[in-house]
């Protein structure tokens, strides 16, 4: 495998951790000191895992996955907590997640284009 197809694989077994509520797959996915850029959580794999362990289970559809390097980039459908679309971006250093940015949108009942939120054109 490639150094991104391992990235993207690594990401992958997150989103299993989430939708199983596998708090302790953390551990061998993220970094001690995972920074995190999302404005409702405080950094390191600790708090990521006391975070989890109180939302439980997050069901989410994974749409576009790409990867360039040590940055892979997840265009999602998130069902719960709430329904709502993202694009999470994750950089990976020795095989763990280290740092995650993410962008999260209510899902709109009509758009003006008439398109929905993850549906592909050609």
């Amino acid at each position: 495998m490639t150094p991104e197809q391992d990235n993207k694989a690594t990401v992958g077994r997150l989103y299993e951790a989430f939708r199983a509520g596998d708090t302790a797959a953390l551990d061998s996915l993220l970094a001690s000191d995972f920074i995190n850029h999302n404005p409702q959580t405080t950094n390191g794999l600790e708090a990521s895992k006391s975070l989890f362990a109180q939302v439980g289970a997050i069901d989410a559809d994974l749409y576009r996955v790409v990867a360039e390097g040590n940055l892979v980039a997840v265009h999602a459908h998130y069902k719960t907590p709430a329904e709502t679309a993202g694009m999470d971006f994750f950089k990976l250093r020795d095989g763990k997640i280290v740092e995650h940015w993410d962008v999260i949108q209510d899902l709109p009942e009509h758009t003006a284009s008439g398109q929905d939120m993850f549906s592909e054109l050609s």
